[in-house]
């Protein structure tokens, strides 16, 4: 496959632009950039080699940059800033297997800055994001101060609470949806989202808690669409804050995407999609794990229990 990849390259491209000197500029980005982030190195390289073959060559490169930062996962273990459980690791290496296999479709247009299932895929590959089911988990998360004056007087108050509980705003890990992963958006794939991140929370104590950040976190959507109400249903009835962040275009164009009642709402002026951060303290986060399995545990006992 590698062979197969070079070839679309330009002679010494791989001379030109070693991959160690492309990821570093990576590496050395700020704690609190997007994963998505693309430093000003990372660009001009892909600009020269565009320049020389073309945009086909830029994705022909990134498929070997993927490919290099795979290999060194497998030599030299994941390269995540946390310590995994056996089942994050597995579900790491079902990720990493995927993206492989997914290297010799030719996916014209996949392998390119900008294209977010290309950026989900290359931030897994160098340790910035970490698969957990449904959603990646960023372990570089946090939750700017900044979000009290965006609600009023009563969401500096929620912020006041939120800081206490949470026991501070930094060592938060964010979450991210993967629209690739759309089979398990629905209500168990969130409860299993979540015990996965218990366990990892669990085996990370300085970890203080999790947050989330999309429109469908604002009250309004489990009126206007009471079916994604699952979403937030877990963390929200175990303790987890929810506080505005503020409009946008991509939360206006992600809100109205394939929803005719939700556009139709905006446009008689009825509903403006807005972004909403839920922030979940640890020790909630583990009390609810252990009382779901509790449950499902007793349950279980219940339903193999022979009829009287």
């Amino acid at each position: 496959m590698v062979r197969e990849i070079e070839s679309g390259l330009a002679a010494g491209l791989l001379a030109d632009h070693p991959i160690d000197a492309y990821l570093a500029p990576f590496a050395a980005l700020p704690a609190g950039s997007q994963y998505h982030a693309v430093p000003a190195e990372a660009r001009a390289t892909c600009a020269t080699i565009e320049a020389a073959g073309g945009m086909e060559a830029v994705e022909a490169y990134h498929r070997l940059v993927l490919l290099h930062l795979i290999a060194r996962a497998v030599v030299d273990g994941p390269p995540a800033p946390m310590r995994l459980t056996s089942e994050a690791r597995g579900v790491l290496d079902d990720y990493l297997a995927r993206v492989v296999a997914d290297l010799g479709k030719g996916r014209k247009g996949f392998f390119r800055h900008g294209h977010d299932p290309f950026a989900k895929d290359f931030a897994v590959c160098r340790g910035r994001l970490l698969p957990c089911g449904v959603e990646v988990l960023d372990p570089l998360g946090g939750i700017p101060r900044s979000l009290a004056f965006k609600g009023g007087a009563g969401q500096a108050l929620t912020m006041a609470r939120m800081a206490w509980r949470l026991g501070g705003v930094k060592a938060v890990w964010g979450l991210h949806f993967d629209r690739r992963l759309v089979k398990d958006f629905n209500a168990q794939g969130y409860a299993e989202l979540y015990l996965r991140v218990a366990d990892l929370l669990e085996a990370n104590p300085e970890i203080r808690g999790i947050s989330s950040w999309s429109w469908w976190h604002d009250p309004q959507v489990a009126r206007i669409s009471p079916e994604l109400s699952f979403i937030g249903a877990i963390p929200e009835s175990g303790g987890a804050f929810v506080m505005r962040v503020g409009e946008d275009a991509y939360a206006t164009a992600d809100a109205l995407r394939f929803a005719p009642q939700r556009k139709a709402l905006y446009e008689a002026g009825q509903y403006r999609p807005c972004f909403h951060m839920l922030a979940w303290a640890r020790q909630d986060v583990l009390a609810w794990a252990k009382a779901y399995r509790a449950a499902a545990s007793a349950g279980s006992e219940q339903r193999s229990m022979p009829a009287a």
